[in-house]
């Protein structure tokens, strides 16, 4: 019976794993810039974090990741059915894409 309910579980949250990736990441990216620690302590940036503009930021930080997950997720099945090869130049080329984007947006 238990094992019933937790395949049926799985199979939900297999289902939606894009959307929770989403709002995984956009939660995370909001709670690491909530607030900061410093040598008196925490400080939390409740106003800035409650901007619109804060907020659509960390929106599209969340949506570019979850389709940059989703690409490399299609060609790595692409590559393991055989329809396309894809070469280690192109994993180099997606890796440095992945670092090119952190880094911009840490600037």
């Amino acid at each position: 019976m238990a094992n019933n309910v937790i395949t049926k579980i799985l199979k939900t949250i297999y289902q939606y794993k894009m959307i929770l990736l989403f709002f995984v990441l956009w939660a995370h990216v909001s709670l690491l810039n909530l607030f900061f620690v410093n040598y008196s302590g925490p400080v939390f940036l409740w106003e800035q974090n409650s901007q619109l503009h804060t907020i659509q930021t960390h929106f599209f930080i969340a949506l570019i990741t979850t389709m940059f997950f989703l690409a490399i997720t299609k060609l790595r099945q692409m590559n393991k059915n055989k329809k396309v090869k894809i070469t280690d130049k192109i994993w180099l080329v997606c890796s440095v894409l992945l670092i090119a984007s952190i880094l911009f947006l840490l600037t």
